[in-house]
This record gives structure tokens, C-alpha cells and sequence, in this order.
């Protein structure tokens, strides 16, 4: 039943511990103005100096209580010989317990980088499979429109920076205007993309007058933005939600 006891308290002991180092943690990297990836090693000091505080505070309580029954009551040599063992088997039985411990944040801290550092990598071959799939989408495009490889590598480039970087590109390129794809072919175009990627109609309405600017030589941007999403009417390049599902399975 003691022994019970015993490991109830040393667990609760080591749950208040973990939560109180969680709890200082966060204000203490706030603080200090410290990365999120460099928390993990924020809870682990906290949580040691935590520990040290409190195997401090037990060796302050027995060194005084042992000066209270020195004060009261004498010990014989047997009773003196036999709390020394006592206290030393305590002390091993302390030092063994925080040992496993702290093989346990280890333990904890590894398996929380791994996972992080898989997820980092699961997004990131997410986020390079919808760039190549709405990449694809965009050549497939203006292929059927007969646009030069040329036209159609400056188109993408245009479309992968506007993506990446969430701006449309200032450099000047050269796409030929063709009277086969209207300004309301472009602009749904454009309004496709950047949907995947929840981009502001300002940010685009910019991509679409410096991207295909010989088509909106006389347009201003405030009229583009306000006209961008055009689902009515037969239009080459229509409205869709899903290209980039749709460029996965041409």
C-alpha cells in the first residue's frame, strides 16, 4: 500500500513538474524573444532547474530536521548508523528515479523533433506537388492556344513566383497577345491559381496586368480586380475550383 502511495506521489510530483515547466516555458521565450522550434529545450531547462529546486528544497527539510532531533534527542550510535543507511539508500533511490526521468524527456524530446521534422517534409512535398500540378495546369492551358515553349516558360516562371512569393514579378516579359484569348479567359485563369493558394484579388488583379499586360494596356487595376471571376457566358478558359486535381489526372 505504501509502496503505492509512494509511486502515486512521485508521479503526481512529476506531472506538477511537466506542467509548471510548460507553464514557464512559454512567457519565458516570449521573454527572451526565443524561435517555436526552440521550446522543447526551453520546457527540458525548465523542467531540470524545476527538479533541482525541489530535490534542493527535500535536502534543506531533512538537513533540518535533522538539526531538530539533534536538538531534541541525542541519537545512540546504532540509531545514527542505521538513518545514515536509511538516508543513503533514500538518496540512491532519488539519483536512480531521476535518471529514468530524464532518459524520459529525452526519450520525449527525440520523438517530438522526429515528428516534427516529418511533418515539416510531409508539407513540404505537399506544397512542391500542388506547385508542379498547377504548373502543368498552366501549360496545358495555353498550349491549346498555341502559345510558343518560349511564352509559355515566361508564363510559368510568372505564375511560380507569383505563388512562391505572393506578389506578382516586376521584370518585363514578352507575351504576344493572341485575339483568340480574351481578358476574361486571363483573368479567370489567373483567379484559378490563386484560389489554391487563398491570394488577395489586389495581389492578383497585379499579376494579371504585368503578366499579360499587351492584353491591358488601357485597363486599370481597379477594374481588373473588381471583374476577376467571370462564370457566365462561353469563355476558353473557364472557371474552375479543382485544376489542380485536374492537372494530377489530365
Amino acid at each position: 500500500m505504501k509502496q503505492r502511495q509512494h509511486i502515486f506521489q512521485s508521479w503526481a510530483i512529476e506531472v506538477v513538474t511537466v506542467l509548471l515547466a510548460s507553464t514557464i516555458s512559454f512567457p519565458v521565450s516570449d521573454a527572451l524573444g526565443i524561435q517555436l522550434s526552440i521550446l522543447p529545450f526551453i520546457m527540458v531547462a525548465c523542467y531540470v532547474a524545476l527538479k533541482l529546486i525541489y530535490h534542493l528544497c527535500l535536502s534543506l527539510s531533512a538537513h533540518i530536521i535533522s538539526l531538530a532531533s539533534l536538538f531534541f534527542h541525542k541519537p545512540t550510535k546504532s540509531n545514527r548508523q542505521s538513518k545514515d543507511d536509511s538516508t543513503l539508500a533514500t538518496a540512491i533511490s532519488m539519483v536512480g528515479n531521476d535518471d529514468i526521468q530524464m532518459k524520459r524527456i529525452e526519450l520525449f524530446h527525440y520523438e517530438y523533433l522526429h515528428e516534427e521534422r516529418q511533418y515539416l517534409q510531409q508539407k513540404e512535398r505537399e506544397e512542391d506537388e500542388k506547385l508542379q500540378a498547377v504548373l502543368q495546369y498552366t501549360r496545358n492551358t495555353f498550349r491549346q492556344f498555341d502559345f510558343s515553349e518560349e511564352e509559355i516558360f515566361q508564363i510559368c516562371e510568372c505564375v511560380r513566383y507569383f505563388v512562391t512569393n505572393r506578389k506578382a514579378l516586376s521584370v518585363n516579359i514578352h507575351i504576344k497577345r493572341r485575339t483568340t484569348v480574351t481578358q476574361i479567359s486571363l483573368k479567370n485563369f489567373a483567379w484559378n491559381i490563386a484560389f489554391q493558394y487563398n491570394i488577395s484579388r489586389d495581389i492578383t488583379a497585379q499579376f494579371v496586368m504585368q503578366t499579360f499586360h499587351e492584353w491591358f494596356a488601357n485597363s486599370t487595376l481597379d477594374t481588373i480586380r473588381k471583374n476577376l471571376r467571370t462564370t457566365t457566358g462561353k469563355h476558353r478558359i473557364k472557371i474552375d475550383e479543382h485544376i489542380v486535381s485536374i492537372a494530377h489526372n489530365p
